[in-house]
């Protein structure tokens, strides 16, 4: 096995010859220009996200992935499960991603700080991506990859697909107001990817006619009190059973609102901003228009 220390002469030789045109692209930063990279594409790829996980399963083929993370063959969280296996997991710290020997390393914005400082000092290009608002942000997480990876017309051509599903789906028929009710009373408003997913079917959300910006809380008596025609749920929060969850089960939900429709998402479809996010959308039409 090489050394650490080899390791850091390889990245400082790397740095020299690749740096110049393999700019730090962080997803956020929507405004800042980012640059293709020479070839030869990266071949060694780590992610230590299962969000990032998720993007570059959808572009390359596992022959250039050198490690995603543990979650990514886990098929409750994980839209990439089937394409996850076989290929090696990593930690996150720097010793495990090291040993690797990265070319490429994805990252998301609150994963191993340390670890993305090291391999950024270490010459090593990477890709740091904050969690989409909305399915513009997922297109331009799409973008960033796929010019890195060398996969721009694959990476369109999902983009292009995402686009027509999501307005080929009919619309919910009757326009209908819905909250989607989270553990501890959290609901989503302006600015959460739970409402573009809401508002892409079509549904009025209640917390955004509230003012709710990002996540804030909404008690049982003012959630029956909005009247809403639609409650709708995560299934990883509905299955785990915790004390701030049991508000999802309460029985005054049902006595108060025995006409509410409901409408649990699987959870791996919201996790993470994917191509599989569209079947979120597409889920919540099915089930209010049945």
């Amino acid at each position: 096995m090489i050394s650490a220390r080899g390791k850091l002469s390889f990245f400082a030789i790397f740095f020299v010859l690749f740096a110049l045109t393999s700019p730090v692209i962080v997803a956020a930063d929507l405004e800042t220009p980012y640059a293709v990279p020479r070839t030869p594409y990266p071949k060694k790829i780590v992610s230590i996200n299962l969000c990032t996980d998720e993007l570059l399963l959808e572009l390359v083929g596992p022959e250039r992935v050198a490690a995603v993370t543990k979650f990514s063959t886990d098929a409750e969280v994980s839209t990439v499960a089937a394409q996850a296996k076989g290929i090696s997991q990593t930690q996150g710290d720097i010793e495990h991603v090291l040993a690797f020997g990265p070319d490429m390393l994805l990252s998301g914005h609150f994963s191993n700080k340390e670890t993305i400082k090291f391999f950024e000092k270490s010459g090593v290009p990477v890709l740091i991506f904050k969690l989409p608002k909305s399915f513009e942000d997922i297109y331009e997480a799409l973008r960033r990859l796929a010019i890195a990876v060398g996969e721009m017309e694959k990476g369109e051509a999902i983009i292009g697909k995402m686009q027509t599903e999501l307005a080929g789906f009919k619309k919910i028929s009757l326009p209908q107001r819905a909250v989607f009710f989270q553990s501890d009373n959290y609901v989503p408003g302006v600015g959460t990817f739970e409402n573009a997913v809401m508002e892409a079917a079509g549904l009025r959300n209640v917390a955004v006619e509230l003012g709710i910006k990002d996540y804030g809380r909404m008690g049982l008596e003012e959630l029956i009190r909005a009247k809403p025609d639609v409650i709708i749920f995560s299934s990883e929060q509905k299955k785990t059973k915790t004390v701030r969850g049991e508000v999802l089960d309460h029985p005054a939900l049902k006595k108060a609102l025995p006409h509410v429709k409901t409408v649990t998402i699987p959870t791996l479809y919201l996790n993470c901003g994917s191509p599989d996010s569209v079947k979120a959308v597409k889920l919540l039409v099915q089930e209010i228009n049945s």
